[in-house]
């Protein structure tokens, strides 16, 4: 058993053996992705089987940011049977860049109109079965430009909610936002991503509470 006594870079921690595919095997598959249980042998020499899902197009996820701070939206997910507040996520479409893919869930989720996006990098939202990332950009919007959304007809959204950075760490204790993918797109923003001078200042914040689930 090795103890660590001290903070690590991820460059400096060791690499555990892998677990090696012996067989692809596709046991379901759609226009969305397809869905692997694979002939797998793990470090140990013990052979078995391991579920794997490959969505068709590279994810998007998009942090929309303005005065009020950041936008996010109710979304009843039937996994779940629940509503979850998030930001709005999707995939490419067709020969679609990442960015207009953002841009594009942006508008049709909330009705917001991105002004400038940048990329902030990739998550993984469950490394213990999703194989594809997710592709993580910011947004600068104006509320005042939003035009109506157009979700998609399997989808379930509430107009957009904002909050200000500063109560983000009373909402997270209080559980209301649960969904892995936008923890992490927040843990991205926070630290790559400098709040516009309205936001940080607070003007013009359209300070909202989100419906209750």
């Amino acid at each position: 058993m090795t103890t660590v006594t001290g903070p690590r870079s991820v460059q400096s921690l060791s690499v555990p053996p892998p677990i090696r595919r012996v067989r692809e095997v596709a046991v379901f598959r759609n226009r969305f992705g397809t869905l692997f249980n694979d002939d797998v042998i793990a470090p140990s020499g013990t052979a078995g089987q391991y579920l794997r899902w490959q969505w068709n197009q590279e994810g998007v996820v998009v942090v929309p940011v303005g005065p009020g701070g950041y936008a996010l939206v109710t979304s009843y997910r039937y996994p779940v049977h629940a509503a979850s507040l998030e930001f709005p996520r999707g995939g490419v479409e067709g020969d679609e860049g990442l960015a207009a893919a953002a841009a594009r869930e942006l508008r049709e989720e909330t009705g917001l109109i991105s002004q400038t996006v940048r990329s902030l990098g990739v998550i993984h939202a469950d490394t213990g079965i999703l194989a594809s990332p997710v592709h993580v950009f910011v947004a600068e919007v104006d509320a005042a430009s939003a035009q109506p959304a157009q979700p998609e007809a399997m989808e379930s959204l509430t107009e957009p909610v904002w909050v200000m950075p500063e109560d983000l760490p009373r909402w997270l204790s209080e559980g209301r936002i649960t969904c892995g993918v936008t923890l992490a797109a927040l843990a991205l923003v926070h630290s790559r991503h400098r709040a516009p001078a309205g936001e940080r200042a607070g003007v013009g914040a359209a300070r909202a509470r989100p419906r209750q689930h």
